[in-house]
Order: C-alpha cells, then sequence, then structure tokens
C-alpha cells in the first residue's frame, strides 16, 4: 500500500494519517503496538493504567514491542498524576503527546525538550490560539461527534476553520473508521 504523506506523517515517521483514538478506559499497549505496526499512531490516555507504577511498566511493555511511535495523552485539569506522568514520558521519550483540558504550556516545553511533538485538542478558534502561542506543534479538532468532551461545531466547519486562522497541523477526531472518511478529513484540511 502506497505512503500518504502529510505534515503528520512526516513530523512522526509513519506510513498513514490516523490516530487510534486515546479512549479512557479503552485505550492500551495492545492497541497502540498495533497501530504503529499498521503504520499509523495509537495513543492512550496515562490514566488508563490506575498508578504511575503500572503507567510505567504499560510505556516499557510498548518499547519493547514496537519501535513504532506512539502517543500519551495527558488530562492537565485535575490530574493529581500529571507531574509524575509527564516525567514518565520525558524518561520514555514518548513521540507524540496530547494535551486534553488545560494549559498546556509546560508540557509542551518538557516533551520539546526531549525532542517529542504536542498536539492539543480544541473545540475552537480561542482554544487553538492559545495553544498556537503555547508552542503546540498541532491541533486536535474535538468537533461534534467526537467522544468524551466533545466539541459544539461540525468538523467539516472546525478543521479548515482551525487549519485557515492558525497554518497549525489539524488531526480530526471523533467518526473516522474508514478510508473515504480519511479522505473527507484530509480533503477538509486536517493533516
Amino acid at each position: 500500500m502506497t505512503k500518504i504523506v502529510t505534515l503528520f506523517t512526516q513530523k512522526l515517521g509513519i506510513h498513514y494519517p490516523f490516530v487510534v483514538a486515546p479512549m479512557f478506559l479503552i485505550s492500551n499497549p495492545d492497541m497502540l503496538v498495533a497501530a504503529g505496526e499498521a503504520g499509523g499512531i495509537g495513543a492512550m490516555p496515562s490514566l488508563n493504567v490506575r498508578s504511575t507504577e503500572l503507567f510505567e511498566k504499560a510505556l516499557c511493555e510498548i518499547k519493547e514491542r514496537t519501535s513504532a511511535p506512539f502517543g500519551i495523552n495527558l488530562i492537565l485539569m485535575q490530574n493529581p498524576r500529571l507531574e509524575e506522568d509527564l516525567n514518565l514520558c520525558a524518561k520514555y521519550r514518548v513521540p507524540l503527546v496530547i494535551t486534553s483540558l488545560g494549559n498546556p504550556t509546560p508540557i509542551i516545553e518538557r516533551v520539546h525538550g526531549y525532542g517529542g511533538i504536542v498536539f492539543c485538542d480544541v473545540i475552537n478558534l480561542r482554544h487553538a490560539q492559545k495553544v498556537k502561542e503555547a508552542g503546540a506543534d498541532g491541533l486536535v479538532a474535538v468537533s461534534y461527534g467526537a467522544g468524551g468532551h466533545a466539541g459544539k461545531i461540525a468538523a467539516n466547519v472546525l478543521i479548515p476553520w482551525l487549519r485557515e486562522a492558525t497554518g497549525l497541523p489539524i488531526l480530526s477526531s471523533g467518526g473516522i473508521s474508514t478510508g473515504a472518511q480519511i479522505h473527507a478529513a484530509l480533503a477538509l484540511g486536517a493533516t
């Protein structure tokens, strides 16, 4: 199968522009390894494992099973483990960190310090401009229909709006499971 070259695939050295989403209580090391081996990237919330010690074991397992890049989602608000989990992301040089729900500035600085990239969940242009100013490498357009803390704007409006206004690479979240849907997101300006 032919590679699909986008800003996102180039940044991470992957073949296809897809992310197996960091789904709370669902995403796990097996999914991250499978996504990476399939040419995309998988991500999981650090909080899917119930302790910092178990999170470190999960990172070790992923690194032992694949050389493919993977992502970790850090929830920023009301996360008592944030500092410890961020330290582990730095220790294991997690290639992609996805931030949700809060100011990502210190996360961006730390992840950039070891050479990783940070994409930030946003639901509107105001949030997108804030994370761009903070130095985010890209945005996750959390549109209407995405899981979790879904936005109120449809993807076909949000993606091109964010892309035009910020110039940052955009990942589309929610409701994508086929090649045609990937193609549609790319046509809207997702990367």
